[in-house]
């Protein structure tokens, strides 16, 4: 009997446990009851036909506007003597920007000089040849012969004077051979690639391709470069708005125009290119710097619903839509997969964690989404109004006693003034405005070496002496043609006395103004050749060159020996071997390359502190100098130039360290760093909740942004929490696990 009635407890108590299980809905459906549309929870929209405005996603690339930018090369190869315009620097067309000293100056003069005696030459036999025909007094193959010779040198005139007058569109010193180039074009120098001493190969040379010296133009207006895909082709116009955003400055909108579209297609992207045209007064965007772009494209007739309803699984955009009634009263919605590209994109962007995602293509979520597959009209889709909650509880209650126990301490989240800066890593560099380097102007064998490093030289001090054949040729060369020219000189004026009496023919008289014209000019070339080495020369019969200072300042650097055979710079030769490095290390540059995030928080002009390993417990003091005008394609960072008084000489040229940039203070709510709980791939912080009556204390957990980069004990809390807000400081870690 006592086993039947425990039997039949057993059965009872089964029976009521399976009455009260609930069916489950299946993976693919949602059950709705009516009260949750009653509290407002969710409700239940038709898909309706609507016009809907999707422009053109697009990623894009800044760059320089080529009309109104102009790079800047060296025309002749010699050496930079002076650096005269600087980065950032306002010049107009015609303006200096540097020096240089170069042999082609005295030659393309020389050549000139020498071509035109030619031509005159030529000139006189031709028209003598002609009045001989007239008389037929000589054959025609002299003429034929003198009009052929006439022709070349007139042409070789013409090469030479178009030489000099391309040089002439710099300034040329024909004594001291400098060369000044000039800027071409009205503008600002973005970039300049030399200092003085500097090897710079002609543009025209033939030889080792010659490097941008500047970057000279107007950056009032840049281009932006984007690929639009081959389907999107059609809808987009010139003269269409495009929307762009860059990663330094991600809460503003720059806007422009589309104003060329590429006649091809890329064959392995499947790409058309674009050119959109960006307003900059303010200088905010950069070449190199990447971008999203939004191209504006007539408004579209589609299905739409709003952006509640749709839910993102696994890559794929679902609605929910109603499907029936079940016995119960709960409505059935049944999940469905669609097509909305525009707003999947949107949705992947905004759902990757802040530190990986670029840009998102908009700063306002979508009000209703496009969909264009999977979705018909007054079909009715479920939109769930409800919060998804992540991670667990998100609020914890703590009893009255458990909070005066004192494990967990609360402080008031306040807005005051946060001191920021940037830190990024730094490398010395000499300021090459007061050095130089200095190189060998001819090739031989150095003899004697006159200067120690650390030694202080004046400018023109002897540095070294260079036994060189160069120099015994110049200067013989030089020699002969005077004595061709004396020699000229005595035969065209004795010719021009028998003229006089009738003693000699017109022609002979000719033919000596000739060789004349033709002795000055090559004394003129070989005195242009040599003009550069006589100042440096001891003598012209030992045949050694005196390598001078051309600054004064300390020797840094000394690369030359006794017996070291060196190759001349104007030789046209190998790599020219620099012999002597001479300036001052009293200021030096601090070179460092900034994120383009950090792009707005440095300034001109802000204070640079330096901390180098050589010194660990010493703090450099500068500034920021110069701020470049692009961003590295590489390294996707800015170059930052820095100035930094050196006085104690304890740094030295290519020295590392660690930069600190000062930024601007900025208002902010804060909170003690020991308030903020990283919980998965999010920044959390507890907030207290009004206590309830039976004197519990609710702490509520908040998802907030904070920049944890600032150093301190107090951190910047950029989004997610109010001035006045009490959260929990100390002890907070103990309320994950409640």
């Amino acid at each position: 009997m006592k086993v039947s009635l425990a039997l039949a407890c057993v059965l009872l108590v089964a029976c009521h446990r399976g009455g009260k299980r609930e069916a489950t809905p299946p993976e693919d459906e949602k059950w709705i009851a009516p009260a949750v549309f009653d509290r407002g929870e969710a409700k239940v929209v038709e898909a309706k036909r609507q016009l809907i405005a999707s422009p053109i996603a697009a990623g894009g690339r800044i760059a320089f506007d080529d009309l109104l930018v102009s790079r800047v090369f060296s025309p002749v190869t010699g050496r930079v003597t002076r650096v005269i315009a600087q980065p950032g620097q306002q010049v107009g067309k015609g303006s200096p920007l540097l020096a240089i000293t170069s042999p082609d100056v005295g030659s393309a003069v020389a050549d000139e000089v020498k071509a035109r005696a030619d031509l005159v030459a030529a000139q006189h036999e031709f028209d003598r040849q002609q009045k001989i025909i007239a008389a037929n007094a000589g054959p025609r193959r002299d003429l034929e012969a003198a009009e052929d010779n006439f022709r070349k040198a007139k042409a070789e005139e013409e090469r030479a004077l178009q030489r000099l007058r391309f040089l002439q569109a710099g300034r040329m010193d024909a004594v001291t051979q400098e060369y000044t180039l000039v800027s071409p074009i009205d503008g600002r120098v973005i970039a300049r690639n030399v200092n003085p001493g500097l090897e710079v190969q002609g543009q025209f040379s033939g030889g080792t391709p010659s490097g941008e010296l500047f970057t000279v133009g107007d950056t009032d207006q840049v281009w932006l470069f984007a690929d639009v895909a081959e389907g999107h082709l059609p809808e987009v116009l010139p003269g269409a708005t495009v929307k762009v955003r860059v990663l330094a400055y991600p809460e503003r909108v720059f806007e422009g125009r589309v104003e060329w579209i590429s006649a091809t297609l890329d064959p392995a992207l499947r790409t058309v290119r674009i050119r959109c045209a960006l307003p900059n007064s303010e200088g905010l965007l950069k070449p190199e710097m990447y971008a999203t772009v939004l191209i504006d494209r007539p408004a579209v007739l589609a299905v739409a619903v709003p952006r509640e309803a749709v839910q993102r699984i696994s890559d794929h955009d679902f609605v929910y839509v109603a499907a029936g009634v079940r016995p119960d009263g709960k409505l059935i919605f049944k999940r469905r997969l669609v097509t909305t590209p525009n707003y999947a994109a949107w949705r992947e962007r905004r759902a990757r964690p802040p530190s990986e995602v670029f840009l998102p293509l908009d700063a306002r979520e979508p009000e209703v989404v496009a969909v264009r597959g999977g979705l018909s009209e007054d079909d009715k889709v479920l939109v769930d109004l409800g919060q998804p909650r992540s991670h667990g509880p998100e609020e914890v209650v703590l009893t009255d006693s458990q909070f005066a126990a004192g494990k967990v301490a609360t402080v008031v989240a306040e807005e005051r003034e946060v001191a920021d800066a940037v830190t990024v890593g730094g490398r010395l560099t000499f300021d090459d405005l007061r050095v130089t380097h200095v190189f060998p102007p001819v090739s031989g064998r150095i003899t004697q070496v006159l200067a120690a490093p650390g030694q202080h030289a004046r400018k023109g001090a002897p540095l070294a002496i260079i036994l060189s054949p160069d120099l015994g040729s110049a200067f013989s060369d030089e020699l002969k043609a005077r004595a061709d020219l004396i020699a000229a000189e005595h035969e065209v004026n004795r010719q021009r006395e028998m003229r006089a009496v009738n003693a000699s023919s017109e022609r002979d008289l000719q033919v000596a103004e000739d060789n004349y014209n033709r002795a000055k000019a090559e004394h003129a070339r070989a005195g242009e050749k040599t003009r550069l080495l006589r100042e440096g020369a001891l003598n012209g019969v030992t045949q050694e060159l005196m390598l001078r200072s051309p600054i004064e300042g300390d020797v840094i650097a000394r690369n030359a020996n006794p017996g070291l055979q060196v190759q001349g710079q104007y030789s046209a030769g190998s790599i020219v071997q620099e012999l002597f490095t001479v300036g001052s290390i009293n200021d030096l540059w601090l070179l460092g390359d900034i994120y383009e995030s950090d792009l707005p928080l440095v300034k001109q002009g802000a204070k640079v502190e330096l901390r180098v390993a050589a010194y660990p417990g010493r703090v450099f003091g500068g500034r920021v100098d110069w701020i470049s005008e692009t961003v590295d394609p590489v390294l996707r960072t800015v170059k930052v130039r820095c100035v930094l008084k050196n006085e104690d000489n304890l740094l030295r040229p290519e020295m590392y360290g660690v930069v600190t940039i000062a930024a601007p203070a900025r208002h902010a709510v804060t909170v003690p760093r020991e308030a903020l709980l990283r919980l998965g791939d999010e920044i959390a912080v507890f907030v207290e909740a009004p206590r309830s009556a039976d004197g519990r204390v609710a702490f509520r957990r908040r998802a907030v942004l904070a920049d944890e980069q600032i150093p301190g004990d107090v951190v910047p809390v950029l989004a997610g929490l109010q001035t006045g807000e009490r959260v929990a400081a100390r002890g907070s870690i103990f309320l994950v696990g409640n």
